[in-house]
């Protein structure tokens, strides 16, 4: 069951929502590769996924600065930690080790959703112009 972009993930910001749109794409092909039970297809998506994921986050920290969010350097942890996971996994799977698939799934899906609805709305008041410090 692919994922769906829901209004409820939009953080305000085009660039970061379209940003969040990617990855649910990726997210999905990802997914789809799986059900093709093609290693060299997962690889390869995964690849794109960690890619893309290093760049978003690069565009969401930055952002972050410039609306002077106080939780950025926290935010820039949460960050660190679930791109060495990503990498960790995406080496898991490069290496044809300790492929668990839906473990590996119900970690980009739960990362994606509970990344975005729990840790970025905490800066989408600083986006609305509705700081609350």
């Amino acid at each position: 069951m692919s994922i769906k972009w829901r209004e409820q993930l939009a953080v305000g910001n085009a660039v970061i929502d379209d940003d969040h749109k990617e990855l649910i794409k990726l997210i999905n092909e990802y997914e789809e590769a799986v059900a093709k039970k093609d290693l060299k297809i997962l690889d390869h998506a995964f690849e794109g996924l960690e890619k893309y994921t290093h760049e978003h986050f690069e565009r969401e920290e930055n952002l972050m600065s410039a609306i002077h969010f106080p939780e950025r350097r926290r935010h820039q942890d949460v960050h660190r930690q679930l791109l060495y996971t990503v990498r960790e996994k995406h080496d898991q799977i490069r290496e044809h080790k300790n492929i668990n698939i839906a473990e590996l799934s119900e970690f980009l899906r739960a990362w994606l959703v509970e990344h975005v609805l729990k840790e970025d709305m905490k800066f989408k008041p600083y986006l609305m112009g509705h700081r609350t410090d």
